[in-house]
């Protein structure tokens, strides 16, 4: 592999409205800009619309989606096998590198889809098993029943998990939904971030002002600083979305972290981790679904 980073699809398909519609055109034009930089690695799911968008994008650069690393996510209801099987086709390949579990149900739903993962696994469909978007101590439980590769999570400064031992972690969502990116105004909002209780929000101005300190003296960006500290400590993977090509050009502004710099911002988001609201990032109420 050429990159670390793997380009996240979601925000170019239907997004379930999360973002406003782009043409099949300028989907396409990202997924080649970014292989052209060197990105080797993409991350779709049957829900983003996008397995059709990827193949179509690396036809016409004469490059077949079995050459290039595919993190396929499904979400675990019945129908399961039948869309990871359409994945497949729509991706014209036999083969992809993983499927991934995209979020969790009720536990005993969930084996049974674990299971039949394995199962695709064991026929040679996948090369390894993921999961998507657990909380810790469902990965935990899971990880002593099941052999999971590749673990996909959340990461940011506002919340540095880390993957079981032996596990590939895919790391997600680094610019913290652009919060850290933003400038305060008097009628700001980001203290009543939806994952923590409103007494966080001192910690999280302290996070960024540590944040834009770092960046000054590095005479960089904190956008180039928030890349530069997720790929710190070496993940597997590193996922970014775009949806524009000056985005894509941003994904190179690594730089030179020092672990005092690493160490300063970790302090931070650990301090932030005591305010949280519940066991995932979304506080997501797996076990009610």
């Amino acid at each position: 592999m050429k990159s670390k980073i793997s380009l996240g699809l979601w925000a170019l398909g239907n997004s379930e409205g999360f973002h406003n519609p782009m043409t099949a055109r300028e989907a396409k034009d990202i997924i080649k800009d970014a292989y052209k930089k060197g990105i080797r690695s993409f991350d779709s799911a049957f829900s983003y619309g996008t397995d059709n968008l990827l193949y179509s994008a690396l036809k016409e650069i004469g490059i077949k989606t079995s050459d290039v690393e595919i993190f396929e996510k499904i979400m675990p209801y019945q129908s399961f096998r039948k869309k990871a099987e359409a994945s497949l086709r729509a991706l014209k390949t036999e083969k992809a590198e993983a499927i991934i579990i995209h979020w969790p149900r009720r536990e005993e739903e969930l084996f049974a889809v674990l299971k039949e993962a394995e199962k695709m696994v064991a026929e040679g469909k996948f090369n390894a098993l993921g999961i998507s978007n657990f909380p810790a101590s469902l990965t935990k439980k899971i990880s002593s029943s099941f052999e999971i590769t590749y673990d996909e999570y959340f990461f940011s400064p506002t919340y540095a998990p880390a993957s079981p031992k032996g596990v590939k972690n895919l790391k997600y969502g680094i610019f913290s939904f652009g919060s850290l990116l933003k400038d305060e105004k008097e009628e700001d909002r980001r203290k009543d971030l939806f994952y923590y209780s409103e007494d966080a929000f001192p910690l999280f101005l302290q996070l960024k002002q540590t944040i834009r300190r770092i960046a000054e003296e590095r005479g960089s960006t904190p956008r180039d600083v928030l890349l530069s500290f997720a790929l710190y400590d070496n993940p597997y993977r590193v996922i970014i979305g775009s949806r524009r090509k000056e985005q894509i050009d941003l994904l190179s502004n690594i730089i030179s972290m020092e672990e005092k710099d690493y160490s300063a911002i970790i302090e931070k988001s650990r301090a932030l981790s005591h305010y949280m609201k519940g066991d995932n990032i979304f506080n997501h109420d797996w076990r009610a679904l």
